[in-house]
């Protein structure tokens, strides 16, 4: 399925304060997420199956945690800003996209990988 992708900043989802307050895998359980629209979360089976997503966009790709959020519209997908968010937006001409970005999500069964890992996949991806 092909969705637009918006990131966004929620005061209760914070990196810092949650790292303040939390551990790595709250951290994960908080930020590594996408909320759907009820129906494009039907439309994936999500209710079927406890399955993460992968979404991939141009310019990367990230396995998250899919849940129903009732109050967006359909063909939209937001995210907490985030590490995980990040492997998702990028630079065209100088200008950081962030927002209405087209992205693939399908199921898998992959982990989603904590915030040190996410770390050492990043660093290991600047090396190649």
């Amino acid at each position: 399925m092909e969705i637009i992708l918006n990131t966004v900043r929620k005061i209760d989802n914070d990196q810092a304060k949650e790292l303040s307050f939390g551990d790595e895998e709250s951290l994960k359980e908080i930020l590594a997420v996408a909320f759907f629209n009820k129906e494009d979360y039907d439309n994936l089976s999500l209710n079927k199956t406890k399955s993460n997503i992968k979404m991939t966009s141009q310019f990367g790709s990230v396995i998250l945690k899919p849940e129903k959020q009732e109050k967006l519209p359909q063909g939209i997908v937001c995210m907490p800003v985030s590490i995980w968010a990040n492997q998702l937006t990028g630079i065209i001409d100088n200008e950081l996209i962030y927002k209405n970005i087209k992205v693939k999500v399908e199921v898998t069964g992959d982990h989603i990988l904590n915030f040190n890992d996410m770390i050492k996949s990043i660093k290991k991806n600047k090396m190649e």
